[in-house]
């Protein structure tokens, strides 16, 4: 290695190693309303879906009912008034071959599932963003990706 390689690396690490300390002790909290909840979003969903995993053992059935308590963590999330808006969205995107019945136990069952979240973690205000289920055997594992969300949403205007 030349001379000039070997400062140039040495003046890379140095200011490496100024600017990482620098960075965390410079690095403002979250307030206290997006504090990050102290429980595990993908503990919270598998006891949300408790009832339903304790009935339904199936993996594609597992896998329909992890989907839904996200779906419904997710709703609970925004004000009361637009759980009808948000809930028509999800109709529209399913398949057309659902009949009545099918819709309306979707339906009940995301909200008895949004109660439920209500009622086990009120103060939650993580949105998840993503979710992958994986079962190995017996064992049912859920990882999460989420975001704090402030305590009020509020839809986005269609004009923009």
């Amino acid at each position: 290695m030349s001379r000039k390689s070997q400062q140039k690396s040495a003046r890379k690490a140095s200011k490496w190693k100024m600017s990482t300390p620098r960075a965390h002790r410079f690095t403002p909290p979250l307030p206290a309303a997006q504090t990050r909840p102290v429980i595990k979003i993908s503990e919270a969903i598998l006891k949300l879906a408790e009832p339903l995993r304790a009935r339904y053992k199936e993996p594609h059935r597992l896998q329909a009912i992890i989907s839904m308590a996200v779906m419904a963590w997710n709703i609970s999330l925004f004000p009361d008034e637009e759980h009808v808006h948000l809930q028509g969205m999800l109709l529209e995107s399913l398949p057309p071959q659902l009949g009545g019945e099918d819709v309306g136990v979707l339906l009940r069952t995301i909200d008895t599932l949004m109660a439920r979240k209500r009622l086990l973690y009120p103060h939650v205000r993580e949105y998840i963003l993503t979710h992958e289920l994986t079962l190995v055997d017996d064992k049912v594992t859920l990882s999460v990706g989420t975001a704090p969300v402030p305590e009020k949403i509020q839809r986005r205007s269609s004009s923009s």
